[in-house]
């Protein structure tokens, strides 16, 4: 199977994503759970890394166009790197860390995802949940975070902790009750949303 590319995982409907995504995490060799709502993957390292495959954008993107130094995207259609780009960088981290993966539709709609996630059966055993969905500056918002040496490493990497409102692991780290960051590191990835 070929793996996702950057532009492919921009462009897909987010059913046809998850479809892919189930593929190709398969192909990696994670036994996948693949629920209404969300996709999971059981991994080694107890770390869970969630992203959602859902944008805020109802167009399809058709043209993606790059910056002269191809350090930002942009579409007219809306690039949809809320939260792409978060499910890009998971794939990427999977490359050298056999991390667990929650995968959650329709965050931007009410965290439908990971409500159902918070209400099955699935808890796997981690320390820690780090999501990848957030953009504009180097900001950490921890959830049910009463793990200060938690929160200092993350902020060890020039992260500064700040709050945020309800995201996929607002549902997720109480459900699980472990110590939960979302954060993402804006000199690695730049997006137009």
């Amino acid at each position: 199977m070929q793996e996702l590319t950057f532009e492919t995982i921009l462009r897909l409907p987010q059913m046809e994503l998850k479809k892919r995504l189930k593929a190709e995490l398969k192909s990696r060799g994670y036994p996948v759970t693949d629920k209404p709502g969300y996709l999971y993957a059981e991994g080694t390292i107890p770390v869970l890394l969630v992203a959602h495959m859902d944008t805020v954008h109802r167009q399809p993107v058709e043209q993606i166009c790059y910056s002269e130094d191809r350090a930002v995207a942009m579409s007219p259609q809306g690039i949809g790197g809320d939260d792409r780009c978060g499910v890009w960088m998971i794939l990427q981290i999977l490359h050298t860390a056999s991390c667990h993966v929650l995968l959650c539709e329709d965050e931007e709609i009410g965290c439908v995802g990971a409500k159902k996630f918070a209400s099955g059966s699935l808890r796997p055993q981690v320390n820690y949940i780090v999501e990848l969905d957030r953009r504009g500056s180097n900001d950490a918002v921890f959830y049910r975070c009463d793990n200060p040496e938690f929160e200092g490493f993350v902020t060890s990497f020039g992260f500064e902790t700040a709050s945020g409102s309800c995201s996929d692991i607002s549902y997720i780290a109480p459900y699980l009750e472990t110590a939960a960051v979302t954060t993402v590191n804006i000199n690695d990835m730049s997006t137009s949303a």
